[in-house]
């Protein structure tokens, strides 16, 4: 059942279909012949004046629902295309923006490629002297460590200095302790 809707306040709907039945008859061409839209040189006139009509059909079938209850459903399907449409969108451009991000991190972490090694006092000569290359790999990973959030460079140090004050304080205390031993094993001797 074909149904019918008012010309005067559906004339975007008449254009469209008038359009492709002039263009079917100008071009002596079957209205049922599928086949005419893979045509090379009709196809794609066909398939524009074709999805046209499509278009206003569902506009018109949108201002007057209550004419057809097929047509409520396929309005129904639409709405609900179009708010999973809607949501697609927003979770790929959060998806997009977070990827972002990341690559922005990502590439926070890699400025900084040049380093400024210190000098260090040689063990044996007690002169000072550049860093060997496993000086380096290690003082490279300290700055890394540091740049992170890690504990810095200094603080470490800082800590074995303490720790290596204390260790010889101990020992000092040690060797008093043995020498005043010492000494009395000596005066009773």
């Amino acid at each position: 059942m074909v149904k019918k809707y008012p010309k005067e306040k559906t004339p975007e709907l008449y254009q469209a279909k008038r359009a492709l039945i002039s263009y079917l008859r100008s071009n002596n061409l079957d209205p049922g012949d599928r086949s005419l839209m893979n045509d090379p040189k009709h196809g794609p006139i066909l398939t524009d004046l074709v999805n046209k009509l499509n278009k206003e059909r569902d506009k018109v079938m949108a201002n007057y629902p209550a004419l057809d209850r097929s047509n409520n459903l396929k309005l129904l399907k639409m709405a609900k295309e179009n708010k999973k449409a809607k949501k697609a969108k927003k979770v790929q451009e959060v998806e997009t923006t977070a990827k972002e991000t990341k690559k922005e991190k990502k590439s926070a972490g890699r400025t900084s490629t040049k380093y400024d090694y210190p000098q260090v006092k040689d063990e044996s000569t007690g002169k000072m002297r550049e860093m060997n290359s496993d000086e380096k790999k290690k003082y490279r990973m300290e700055q890394r460590k540091a740049a992170k959030g890690g504990t810095t460079t200094k603080k470490v140090k800082k800590e074995e200095a303490t720790a290596k004050v204390e260790k010889s304080e101990k020992k000092a205390k040690k060797d008093k302790k043995e020498k005043k031993k010492s000494k009395a094993k000596k005066d009773e001797d």
